[in-house]
């Protein structure tokens, strides 16, 4: 049964801002897992792919804050909600903090999962994200 649906598109040139502010921007709101997924992939000291990744892993948390049903409120913040990869480039989910409990008082039973796409083209990008009961 899926309990929440989330959509969020953002334009890339949102992130064209300098280096140093990106870098500033990353810290601040992606995981240690995330960033560490950034720098194995060589994508944290290219420019163009580094504005990519944020605008993409941005779009993805707000997809999966609106399909918990609340957005950025009741102190769910973008560290909370994690976004990496699997082996085969596809795009996961994992919640923390009230996040986490946001999913779990929205599941009743804590048996939930979370499906997320990404699409992204030169200047936008999209995520879906849906909250399913299992």
């Amino acid at each position: 049964m899926i309990l929440g649906l989330g959509c969020d598109i953002v334009q890339v040139t949102r992130f064209a801002k300098d280096k140093a502010f990106l870098l500033r921007f990353i810290k601040k709101c992606f995981t240690m897992k995330e960033i560490a997924e950034l720098e194995k992939k060589n994508i944290y000291y290219e420019d163009e792919s580094l504005r990519l990744a944020a605008a993409t892993r941005f779009a993805a948390k707000e997809a999966v804050s609106k399909a918990l049903g609340s957005g950025f409120r009741s102190g769910i913040t973008l560290k909370d909600i994690e976004i990496v990869h699997d082996s085969l480039g596809c795009p996961k989910v994992n919640l923390y903090g009230n996040a986490l409990s946001r999913a779990f008082s929205v599941s009743q039973n804590q048996n939930f999962k979370m499906h997320l796409t990404i699409s992204n083209e030169r200047e936008y990008v999209n995520a879906v994200a849906v909250l399913e009961n299992m």
